[in-house]
């Protein structure tokens, strides 16, 4: 996984390795778990050499650790997106509900993050005036009104079966504000959007 041309939380071995069976029985040609990890986060790895992981893990990771992306160094307009609900692949009623900042190139990235994962989900950006979100929470650019905005203009009653809402974990500070604006249980999510689907897949944890 690499991102070229700005400064990201990008996906590093220990975000890895806590997905991997952690055996250290050097089958993938690597002594330990950590070394398969490494090089995984490194995009120079191949999930499938581990045989204790299963197909579709598997691929999820080589699909995700195999990202190149390349930005721009900043937004200095810091271009917002309108706050309507984004879909991922072909997102369904118990589909994973992202919140996140209005960033252009925050949603950019995890749309793109998202995408090639193949796993279905819901992002709904909510107003931090153009801020990343680690910018916004800086900031103090994660409100109540942009979460209730965020949160009912995004037609979410109609289109989940669940009250489930997976939050930044750079915004782990405002979990209990969103909870009670939402009405939905928050789940911090990771730090690195990269580790995003590898959360989602293994149910939140």
């Amino acid at each position: 996984m690499t991102v070229e041309g700005i400064d990201l939380y990008q996906l590093t071995s220990q975000d890895v390795v806590r997905y991997l069976p952690g055996k250290d029985c050097g089958e993938c040609g690597e002594k330990v778990c950590q070394g398969l990890a490494s090089r995984l986060a490194s995009g120079q790895g191949v999930a499938a050499r581990c045989p204790h992981l299963d197909k579709d893990w598997a691929d999820l990771m080589d699909r995700v650790c195999s990202l190149s992306i390349r930005l721009e160094v900043s937004d200095p307009m810091m271009r917002k997106v309108p706050e309507a609900l984004i879909e991922i692949n072909g997102p369904g009623t118990d589909s994973p509900v992202i919140l996140t900042s209005s960033s252009v190139i925050t949603v950019d990235i995890l749309k793109r993050i998202m995408d090639a994962s193949g796993l279905p989900a819901f992002i709904v950006p909510m107003d931090t005036k153009g801020y990343t979100v680690d910018n916004a929470v800086h900031e103090d650019a994660i409100t109540q009104m942009a979460v209730m905005k965020a949160m009912s203009g995004s037609t979410l009653a109609n289109r989940v079966s669940h009250r489930t809402l997976v939050i930044p974990g750079l915004a782990a500070g405002y979990k209990s504000m969103i909870e009670r604006i939402s009405r939905f249980n928050v789940v911090v999510g990771p730090t690195s959007g990269f580790e995003l689907p590898f959360f989602i897949r293994s149910g939140f944890q």
